[in-house]
Parts: C-alpha cells; structure tokens; sequence
C-alpha cells in the first residue's frame, strides 16, 4: 500500500457562512491532484457550487460515470472501468434512460456499440454545424483564456487571451453582459407603435402589450390587448398592470370611476380564434387594485369603444406586418 498523505479542504456553507475544516487522505502518487482538485470543490464560490453540483451525482454510483449523452428525452451514460485484455478492451457497461421511467442496463458489448454509434453521431453534427458557419479545419480562435494549458500553442495569438485571473474575470463578465443585452433585445416588441406597453412580467421576463384608452362620459375606458409571444400574459398581470397605467395615464381619476377591459384579439393564442373582450373588476385601496374578477363582455361593450380597440389592434397588426418585411430596420431602439 502506498504511504498516504493528509491534505486539508475547506467547504463553505452559502447559507451560513461557516466554513467547515475537512481531512482527506490521498495517495502519494496523487496528492497533489488530489489537493488541487479539493481546492477547486471545496471553493466557496461559484465555481465551486458547479463543481459540486456535478459531481454529487457520483455519491449515487457504485461505478464511475466515464462518458454522458444527453438529449431532452434520451440520456445514455457509459461507466468506467475497462475491462479486458488490451486488444479487446471494454467499458464495463452503461445504461440507457428515458421517458416512462425507462432504464436499460447495458453489457460491455452494447455499450461499446453504443458509445460508437453517439461518437459518430457527434462527429457528424458538430462538422456540419462548424461547416454551416464556415470554421474550418485547423481554426483557432481562443479568446476566453478557459483553458489553462491549451493545445497547439504556438498558433494561438496569445496576446488575446486574458493574462490572469483578473482579465479572465473581466473577460466573463463582458461575455455574460453580451448575453444579458441580447437577451434584452430579443425581447423587445416586434414593432414601434405609441400602443403598445412594455412592463416586467413574472421572474423579470420582459414582456408588452397594447392598450387603448380615453375618457367617455366622465369614466374612463381602458382597454389591455394582448400581443402575440408578448410574455406574461396580461391576464396574469391584471392587478399590477391596471395599477401602474392608472398612476402613469391617469393619477388624478378615481381609481373606481375606470372600467377596465382585458382584450384578447383573435388568433393571439392557438386555442382562441375568435376575438375576446372580458370585463375586469377589481377592488381597490390607496391606488392598488386587488381582488380581480373578470366576465365576458363582447355584447356588453360600447360598440365605438369595441371598434376603438380593433382599429388599434389592426394598426398593430399592420406595423408588425411592415416590420417583418424589413427586419433590418423593424427596430432601431
């Protein structure tokens, strides 16, 4: 048995703060992975909760994962070790899960066919999605400086890697604030019309719609359109968003002297073809709506309202149309 050396490793508790002293015995031959890779595991930050993420499912084996599959449905595993002489070498098996609770457990034989067949598979993908994209054979392009010891060194133009740990953090953080504008930006509505309203649907996720308004015998009528992948729905919003239009359009009426209607045009959905008018009521205190009940109101509606609210919807219908048919310039905000 080889002499064994203790390493020490440190676990933060995110929740607490505490930070727990743990011992680990290694191997000689192995200590210093061993303590580089507890380093790396046990590190109170991000990095350090992937890492742990990843690897708890380990706890659950009594092989080691070697190779993972995975599609949304299908996921194929391979497990370490090999087994066999050298000329015949095997992974021991693998297993294949999916939907229906299924889980087939695989022999050496299958699962060296298996791993085969996704290999390939891989290999043809990923070429055809390179070669849609025009990377060629031998491009390198490495700017992220991820790799601490990458391969063919002296092709790589070092100067555009980050030169530590700092520039490398920089470096991520532009990466993620790319991610976040285009994120941003894929979510801005499809057109620029003075109707249509943008506000922060459920966990943050932007979302718009249309409205329509105006004053008629001394009451005003308000009319919320949805919109076609507008996000949160509007319906789901009701209270919050008939709060913030009335303190935005009209912070001096009376809250009940507003007759609120939730609109949604035809075809908005897959499961609506015709169009829908509901009537809101909402009880409200302070400036807050609360308490929503809606009813259907298509008969009920004043027929210049109703029309009032379709010519907005076809206004908006139309500008989408235009701003489809010239993606480049649909949207300069």
């Amino acid at each position: 048995m080889n002499r064994m050396r203790l390493w020490r490793a440190k676990k933060m508790f995110g929740e607490t703060g505490r930070l727990i002293q743990i011992c680990v015995w290694a191997p000689e031959r192995a200590a210093e992975l061993v303590r580089d890779l507890c380093t790396l595991v046990a590190a109170p930050g991000e990095r350090g909760e992937n890492l742990r993420s990843a690897l708890h499912h380990e706890l659950k084996r009594r092989r080691t994962l070697g190779r993972l599959w995975a599609g949304v449905w299908w996921k194929a595993e391979i497990d370490y070790p090999f087994v066999g002489p050298w000329w015949f070498m095997r992974h021991i098996g693998g297993r294949i899960l999916g939907p229906n609770e299924a889980h087939i457990e695989l022999s050496p034989d299958e699962a060296e066919d298996l791993k085969k067949h996704l290999q390939d598979a891989c290999d043809r993908e990923i070429k055809a999605w390179a070669q849609q994209r025009r990377f060629r054979p031998g491009l390198v392009r490495d700017h992220t400086g991820v790799l601490l010891d990458p391969a063919y060194e002296e092709k790589r133009n070092t100067a555009q890697r980050p030169a530590d740990d700092a520039a490398f953090a920089a470096s991520e953080a532009r990466i993620a604030r790319s991610v976040l504008e285009a994120a941003e930006a894929d979510r801005k509505p499809p057109f620029q019309d003075p109707s249509v309203f943008e506000y922060e649907g459920f966990h943050a996720f932007p979302s718009f719609c249309q409205i329509a308004h105006r004053k008629h015998q001394g009451r005003v009528q308000f009319a919320i359109i949805h919109m076609s992948n507008g996000g949160t729905s509007p319906t789901n919003m009701m209270e919050s968003l008939a709060t913030h239009l009335r303190q935005r359009f009209y912070p001096k009426v009376n809250p009940g002297e507003i007759d609120w209607f939730d609109v949604v045009p035809a075809n908005t959905y897959s499961s609506l073809e015709k169009l829908s008018i509901n009537s809101v009521s909402m009880e409200h205190a302070n400036g807050v709506y609360f308490h929503t009940t809606w009813s259907l109101a298509n008969d009920n509606i004043p027929q210049d309202f109703a029309a009032f609210i379709l010519g907005t919807v076809a206004r908006g219908q139309k500008s989408r149309t235009l701003a489809e048919a010239a993606p480049h310039d649909a949207l300069s905000h």
